[in-house]
């Protein structure tokens, strides 16, 4: 990846951004309020309704057609993966989620790169003031070392690295394979919190914790090498979101 200078950066060590800090916070709320559904009967009997959903004709199929669009329109995978583990449990509602969370991605990116306007690509460089050239120089350099440690972290918005990539010209499988990778580890973790719901099963919402803290560990130990080499990615990480332009 391309080093820049991170001039006046303070931070150092593990220190995590701001995103994980706040993901992980919503994680623990999410696992305290599921866990005190099994106290109560009206809560347990509509988690069973949920979870009956699955059993409907072409449900995993009106997932999908629901949860590619909630993707390609950059909206928080953590509530889809949820959805998925709740519904369809761990194995299924992962492949589910994965799937959804991917294609809606790719979507995106195929559209930014061949079908967007001029003014739609416009839109996008003032939403995201000063943060796509960033994100731009580190893709061009290596783009998907950078796809999947953006991925990872996470830096910014969805929507955004996707821009970034599209507008960039990084290539299909390198974003699609860097994609799909760096989303793993937290699709797995909320689909194993939302999974945990049923009754027996409290133990997943403990796993995903637990793999929740594992990946945050691998993104402190990336940012902070990132830091070490003086890496656009650091600076991104600490930057703030731009105000609304005039």
């Amino acid at each position: 990846m391309e080093a820049l200078p991170l001039a006046g950066s303070s931070h150092s060590g593990f220190a995590l951004p701001a995103a994980l800090w706040k993901t992980g916070g919503t994680l623990v709320l999410l696992a305290c309020l599921l866990l005190l559904a099994h106290e109560f009967s009206v809560t347990r009997s509509l988690l069973a309704l949920i979870r009956g959903w699955k059993d409907q004709r072409g449900a995993p199929f009106l997932f999908l057609l629901v949860g590619i669009p909630y993707s390609f329109f950059g909206l928080p995978r953590q509530g889809l993966c949820l959805a998925a583990g709740l519904v369809f449990g761990t194995l299924t509602g992962f492949v589910l989620a994965s799937a959804a969370s991917l294609s809606g991605a790719v979507l995106g990116f195929v559209w930014i790169r061949r079908l967007a306007s001029h003014a739609q690509r416009r839109h996008l460089q003032t939403r995201f003031r000063g943060r796509l050239a960033l994100i731009g120089r580190i893709l061009e350099r290596t783009p998907f070392q950078a796809v999947l440690t953006l991925r990872l972290l996470p830096v910014g918005s969805a929507v955004m690295v996707t821009a970034a990539a599209g507008l960039y010209g990084v290539p299909l499988a390198a974003f699609t394979w860097a994609t799909f990778l760096g989303a793993l580890p937290q699709n797995l973790v909320f689909v194993l919190i939302g999974a945990g719901t049923e009754l027996g099963q409290s133990f997943q919402i403990g796993l995903g914790i637990l793999l929740f803290a594992g990946s945050s560990l691998l993104a402190a130990m990336l940012l902070a090498r990132a830091r070490r080499e003086g890496n656009a990615i650091a600076a991104l990480a600490e930057k703030t979101e731009p105000p609304p332009a005039a």
